[in-house]
């Protein structure tokens, strides 16, 4: 599970760090909506010692980067969650020639113009089709 958490971080250009691996760890293990107290309780249970201040400082940069979303109901405290694949939209593109292309350019180029019109991209995967 350490190793997916790894790459997701490194498809959205986050450094690997301890705590981020730890937070992620959590929502997707837990698979519900949490608070950041709620995350720092779950670490300290699992013996990993990670401030509360950091696990704010995490979901902020994990939020960003579209790895996990804000839920927030009234008043109480923000929970956050891993998208589900039903809050997700998919794009399908084929292309040729693929295997020439310098594919770490090109997912930055891609993460780019979405964002420039205000798209998180989740996830790029690079595969052959049968026909």
């Amino acid at each position: 599970m350490s190793i997916q958490i790894q790459q997701k971080l490194h498809q959205v250009h986050l450094k690997v760090t301890q705590a981020r691996v730890a937070v992620l760890k959590v929502l997707l293990d837990r698979n519900e909506q949490l608070t950041a107290k709620q995350i720092y309780q779950q670490l300290y249970l699992t013996q990993q010692k990670v401030s509360l201040s950091t696990i704010y400082r995490v979901v902020c940069d994990l939020e960003k980067s579209g790895l996990i979303i804000q839920k927030q109901q009234g008043r109480s405290d923000t929970k956050y969650a891993v998208p589900e694949l039903s809050d997700m939209g998919a794009l399908n593109i084929q292309c040729s020639a693929l295997a020439q292309v310098n594919k770490e350019s090109l997912i930055e180029s891609l993460v780019h113009l979405f964002q420039s019109f205000n798209v998180d991209v989740v996830d790029i995967e690079f595969g052959h089709t049968s026909h």
